[in-house]
C-alpha cells in the first residue's frame, strides 16, 4: 500500500514513519512543513491511506491554531475529494472535548474530516490522542513526561502545580503499532477508535517514578510496563 503521513518529521510522525518502515513493505510518503500541500495532487489517486498526523498543539511566534490545524485540514480534505477510495484517520486530541483554543481548533477539524465522508464518501477515522511520550518528544514544550525526565537527568528542578491532577498517557511505540495495524485491520465501525494501553497517573505520581529513575543501575529493576516505558524514555535524555 501506499501510505502517506502527514507531520512526518515531528514527534509522533517520525516515529510512526519510523516504525512502519522496519516491519512493514509499505511504500511511506511523508509530507511535512517543508512541503508543499498542492504537490499532493498530483499524487492523490495513489493513495491508499492517509494519517494525517500533522498540526500544531502549541503557538509559536510564526503559527497559529486556524493556520496550522484548520486550514491545512481544510487543504488536505479538498485534495482528498479527488480520489474517494483514499482513507484517512486523522490525530485528534482528548483537548477537542474542552473550551480551549487548540481543543476548539481539533475539534473543528474533527468536522471537516467528517464532512468529507458525509458528501465524498471517503472512509475516515478520528482518534482522541491523550498525551504521547517516548524517546525524543521535546522537553518543556508539551509534554509533562519529557519535561520531567529532561530535567531529572540535567538535575533541574521539577515545577509541579497540581499534584492530584490525573492525566492519561500512551507510549509512542504503543501508539505506532495501534496505528500500523489499522492498516491491515480497519474493519471498524465507528467514527472514533479507541486509543489502547492509555495510562492514567496523577503528576505526583509521575514525578515521584522519574525522580526515582536516578537510583536504577539496571531497567531489569524495574517490573512495572508502565515505569519500564518510562524509564526507557528517561534514558533517552542525555545530561546537558
Amino acid at each position: 500500500m501506499k501510505i502517506l503521513v502527514t507531520g512526518s518529521k515531528g514527534f509522533i510522525g517520525k516515529n510512526f514513519v519510523r516504525y512502519l518502515r522496519s516491519t512493514t513493505k509499505h511504500n511511506i510518503i511523508e509530507f511535512s512543513r517543508q512541503d508543499l500541500i498542492e504537490d499532493l495532487e498530483r499524487i492523490i489517486h495513489k493513495i491508499d491511506i492517509v494519517f494525517h498526523l500533522a498540526g500544531l498543539n502549541k503557538k509559536t511566534i510564526n503559527d497559529d491554531f486556524e493556520k496550522a490545524n484548520i486550514k491545512l485540514t481544510k487543504k488536505l480534505c479538498k485534495i482528498l475529494e479527488k480520489n474517494v477510495n483514499t482513507k484517512i484517520y486523522f490525530a485528534s486530541s482528548i483537548q477537542a472535548e474542552k473550551d480551549n483554543e487548540y481543543g476548539r481548533s481539533k475539534r473543528e477539524c474533527e468536522k471537516i474530516i467528517i464532512e468529507l465522508n458525509n458528501l465524498n464518501k471517503n472512509q475516515i477515522a478520528i482518534l482522541r490522542l491523550p498525551g504521547i511520550f517516548g524517546i525524543g518528544c521535546k522537553p518543556n514544550y508539551n509534554s509533562v513526561v519529557a519535561t520531567f525526565c529532561f530535567n531529572v537527568r540535567n538535575k533541574i528542578p521539577l515545577n509541579i502545580i497540581e499534584p492530584n491532577k490525573e492525566i492519561e498517557l500512551v507510549f509512542i511505540e504503543d501508539l505506532s503499532k495501534q496505528l500500523s495495524f489499522l492498516i491491515e485491520k480497519n474493519d471498524y465501525q465507528n467514527t472514533y477508535i479507541k486509543i489502547d494501553k492509555i495510562n492514567k497517573v496523577t503528576i505526583e505520581y509521575l514525578a515521584k517514578k522519574i525522580k526515582n529513575f536516578k537510583n536504577i543501575s539496571s531497567p531489569h529493576q524495574i517490573k512495572n510496563d508502565l515505569e519500564k516505558k518510562l524509564y526507557k524514555t528517561y534514558l533517552g535524555y542525555k545530561r546537558s
